[in-house]
Order: C-alpha cells, then structure tokens, then sequence
C-alpha cells in the first residue's frame, strides 16, 4: 500500500529519496523500499549504460531513477566550443589557482593542471540528451533534470513512457 502520491507515482514504499552518484547506494535504498536516483552526470552514455544495467540486476525489481543534467540555456561562445579539450583551454587559468588554493585550504594536494572529461561528457545540451536516451532503455520510474526546468523532449519521452519528469 503506497503512503502518499510520490510513492504512487513512483512505486516506491515509503518517500525516501535518495540521489548519489553511487550505484550501490541507489540499489541499497530502492531494495529498501525507498527511492534512489543516480546522479549521471559524470558518465559517459556508455558508462550510464553500464551503470544502469548494474542497478538493474541488483534492485530485485524495486523502482529506481535517474538524473541528468540537459542545461536549457548555454553562453553562445561555449556553442562554438567543438570538444571538452577546447572547452578547458577556454577556462581562465585563475580558475586553476582559485581551485588549489581551496583544496589546500583543507590539506588537499592541488591539482597540477585541469583535467579534461573524455568526450561525450559535461554538462551540454546534447550530452544531457544522450544520457537521456540511455536512461529511457531501462525501467527507471522518474527522470529528473537537475539544472532548470526538464526540456520538452524530456517531458515528451516521459509521458510517452508513462515516466514522471522531475526538475
């Protein structure tokens, strides 16, 4: 028996959210009776993909979801940005020494340069739609965007499969 309307919507027993990045994590708490959502930001579609197959095989069934991040609004001069490697050349080295000032503010060994995502990565319009696409093939009960509103080809694809979009 559900307790309210998000555990209706989403299957889940009791309205325990919990959004990790963690797969474990994620299958712990759906097991559980709760509601996990992986993060899926930091992946790769092909990573996403092996990562939801792994939650699919260890959640007995239980109703999990996934979040990803499709920025609706993008600074034109990051369109004109062809690759991750270009994108980081664009970053202002200050950014940099801001960074490992922070780190070693907490006696964290600074970064020696800033590193750059494998391609297919980061958070872009067309990034967000693939990992979009590679959430949509497995039996996830919501799909978050965690970065403004969820874009009508969210919305659109959620319906069309009877999956909540959340923002």
């Amino acid at each position: 028996m559900t307790m309210n309307r998000v555990c209706a919507l989403t299957g889940a027993e009791f309205p325990l959210f919990a959004f990790s990045h963690c797969r474990d994590v994620v299958a712990a708490v759906s097991k559980a009776g709760g509601f996990g959502v992986l993060g899926a930001t930091r992946f790769t579609p092909e990573q996403l993909e092996e990562e939801l197959d792994w939650i699919d095989a260890h959640v007995d069934g239980a109703p999990y979801g996934v979040d990803v991040l499709v920025p609706e609004v993008v600074d034109p001069a990051v369109r004109t940005l062809a690759d991750n490697r270009s994108r980081a050349q664009a970053i202002d080295p200050a950014y940099q020494g801001f960074v490992n000032s922070v780190l070693g503010d907490y006696g964290i060994a600074p970064e020696p340069e800033l590193k750059i995502l494998p391609e297919r990565m980061g958070i872009t319009p067309e990034n967000g739609l693939a990992l979009m696409e590679v959430a949509f093939r497995h039996p996830i009960r919501l799909i978050a965007n965690a970065l403004g509103i969820a874009p009508a080809a969210m919305i659109a694809e959620g319906k069309r499969r009877g999956v909540p979009a959340a923002a």
